[in-house]
């Protein structure tokens, strides 16, 4: 099992070089020069003189094989550049910014966990009845409703109406709920079809047979061994969501005004910002391989069959 995982922790490496190459290629290959966005985000008029300077500080006006070894020298020592428009280093506002929107993932992800795994299991368990109906309905409203568009009506009934929560900004956990529903709803309508797929595709299975055969009491087969590996499919989404979550949900922080990462990553969009634009893309490549690299770990000791599995390639 231990080389399964070593084998599963190298498969980064070459992916996450391929993410590099890739976003190297489509900077260079984009018609923005660096050199004068970083003039004009920095509102000076330059002279062709200075253009020329610029590129030479940044290396442009070297072979791109060069520029590339460079830039991967310094990305694995977390030095992104300095951004156009603070002037400051790229991972350091990165950093600044990260616990805002791991703060706005940890909320969303909790509350769709815990509303998603109780209804996603009844309507499993409890086919064609009132709570498998209520599934559908809310995984239909979930997958249908805009995220900008949900943020607004939170913000209209919640704040404006009822001024039960703030409508931006951080401080205090009530700043957290609104922004937190908002993304956690189209998940909770995922999480749900998800686990109540599973839950019958597994009720079919053997093993759920053989435990009823044994007289092994229907709450303990139905808790241990049928949520047990019925959950599995919702973790899988879970790994493919949280490197989106973790990166920052853009609509979501601009629409209640959350200063993480989402938003600064549009300033520097309208601002063409590449030193910004490319730490962005990179950290969005690492953190999704990261978080499935995790999710498959934790469905092989949730989920023994995976295990076997895995000792098989050793």
């Amino acid at each position: 099992m231990g080389t399964y995982v070593l084998k599963r922790i190298m498969t980064i490496i070459p992916i996450f070089l391929i993410a590099t190459l890739l976003t190297f290629g489509m900077i260079n290959l984009s018609p923005v020069d660096p050199a004068e966005a970083y003039f004009t985000a920095a509102h000076i008029q330059a002279t062709d003189e200075m253009l020329e300077q610029k590129r030479h500080e940044f290396g442009l006006d070297q072979p791109l094989l060069i520029q590339y070894v460079n830039a991967l020298i310094k990305i694995c020592q977390f030095d992104f550049g300095i951004s156009y428009v603070t002037n400051k280093p790229v991972w350091e506002e990165i950093t600044s910014r990260m616990p805002a929107t791991i703060q706005l993932t940890i909320g969303s992800l909790l509350i769709a966990i815990l509303v998603s795994i109780p209804i996603g299991f009844l309507a499993g368990m409890k086919k064609n009845t009132g709570i498998d109906h209520f599934s559908r309905f809310l995984s239909f409203i979930g997958a249908s409703i805009p995220s900008f568009w949900l943020g607004y009506l939170f913000i209209f009934f919640f704040s404006v109406k009822l001024d039960l929560f703030p409508v931006e900004g951080t401080g205090t956990w009530k700043h957290l709920i609104l922004p937190s529903l908002t993304l956690a709803f189209p998940l909770i309508a995922l999480y749900t079809r998800l686990l109540r797929a599973s839950v019958l595709e597994n009720l079919q299975e053997s093993y759920v047979l053989f435990a009823r055969t044994r007289g092994i009491h229907e709450k303990v087969i139905m808790g241990k061994h049928v949520l047990r590996i019925a959950i599995s499919p919702m973790i899988t989404g879970l790994g493919m969501n949280l490197g989106n979550l973790m990166t920052g949900a853009i609509i979501v922080e601009a629409v209640f005004s959350w200063p993480g990462f989402g938003r600064y990553f549009i300033d520097a969009i309208f601002n063409r910002d590449v030193p910004v634009i490319q730490g962005y893309v990179l950290l969005a490549a690492g953190l999704f391989l990261i978080s499935n690299l995790i999710v498959d770990l934790i469905q092989m000791y949730i989920d023994p069959r995976i295990s076997r599995k895995g000792r098989q390639y050793q």
